[in-house]
């Protein structure tokens, strides 16, 4: 049973509201203490599972009281070990079948950051596209697999399928924008590196990745739905081999080099292997987020993003059907 910290900063006179808010949530302690200008603090020792719903509370209370914050602090140890009283009966389940996931927002916050679009990102993709160029030129997989661990591209595709899930119109845009400014980037680096190396399209590791299979379809969808449950799950460690199984730098970097070196056909080919990996990594995340119970906390929010999940599901089976009968044909 893991726990985590939750602090609450709110007005004095409405310190006294939390416990009532929370009563039906088993806490495993609860501190406080009283800060300058009439400010209290609140520490709540909550069990993970009930993070989310904790917060969800939170969030609704301490929106209109200024000043107010919610912070979720970082809990590596907790001594001696609590025992959270009545937590089978009152959740139905027992201590193995509890939600063991990160909260919602925890996976926004993680989730997000790699949406952005900044300087550092754009140096990480250009420098991903240079090692992944340089190893399939050599067909040296040891560099290849570095340039997979990079991994700049997932992220913002990652942010776009939660985005979908929860119907957030910005994180969607800004989403887009990283993901769109990334797949160009790597492109470029990779027709210019064409134009200037000779490209020999018989290389193992140029020609692996000219080819589309259904192979390759199941793969992007396993990998897919492995990476939203290790980002869920908080398993960083897990996401590693998600990166290298679902890569999609290579594949772009070859486009590039075979558009560089005038060998076209086999650079759309090269397109259209990422683009099946980015088709499947959107549809398998949104529906894991679904099925891992990632949705807004209001009712309306719930609707808005119920309706964005279903657009997004549905324009990502057809272009999926698509590529299927491309395949086929």
């Amino acid at each position: 049973m893991a726990f985590q910290l939750v602090e609450v900063m709110l007005p004095l006179g409405r310190a006294g509201d939390i416990a009532e808010l929370l009563h039906e949530i088993p806490l495993a302690g609860t501190w406080s203490d009283r800060l300058e200008d009439n400010v209290a603090r609140i520490y709540l020792l909550v069990e993970t599972g009930n993070v989310e719903a904790v917060l969800n509370i939170l969030e609704d209370y301490l929106r209109p009281l200024p000043g107010s914050r919610a912070l979720l602090l970082p809990l590596e140890a907790v001594i001696p070990r609590p025992v959270v009283a009545g937590v089978a009966e009152e959740t139905g389940e027992d201590e193995e079948g509890s939600r063991q996931r990160i909260s919602r927002q925890e996976l926004y916050n993680d989730v997000s950051a790699g949406a952005s679009l900044n300087g550092n990102y754009l140096a990480m993709v250009v420098l991903s596209a240079v090692i992944a160029a340089i190893g399939l030129v050599r067909s040296d997989m040891a560099i290849i697999v570095g340039a997979m661990v990079l991994a700049p591209l997932l992220l913002p595709n990652v942010a776009f399928a939660l985005a979908n899930t929860l119907g957030d119109a910005e994180l969607g845009r800004n989403a887009i924008r990283t993901a769109l400014a990334g797949v160009v980037l790597t492109l470029l680096t990779g027709v210019a590196i064409g134009l200037l190396v000779p490209v020999d399209p018989s290389i193992p590791a140029l020609a692996a990745r000219t080819r589309l299979g259904w192979s390759d379809l199941l793969l992007a969808l396993v990998s897919g739905c492995a990476g939203v449950l290790a980002l869920t799950g908080g398993g960083r460690l897990s996401l590693v081999g998600v990166m290298v199984a679902v890569a999609l730098v290579p594949p772009l970097v070859t486009g590039g080099l075979m558009f560089g070196a005038g060998l076209y056909r086999l650079g759309l080919q090269a397109c259209n292997l990422a683009l099946a990996n980015i088709i499947c990594i959107n549809l398998a995340g949104v529906v894991t987020f679904h099925l891992q119970g990632i949705r807004p906390s209001t009712w309306w929010e719930k609707n808005r993003a119920r309706q964005a999940s279903r657009r997004a599901t549905l324009t990502w089976l057809i272009l999926l059907a698509l590529l299927g009968l491309v395949l086929l044909l």
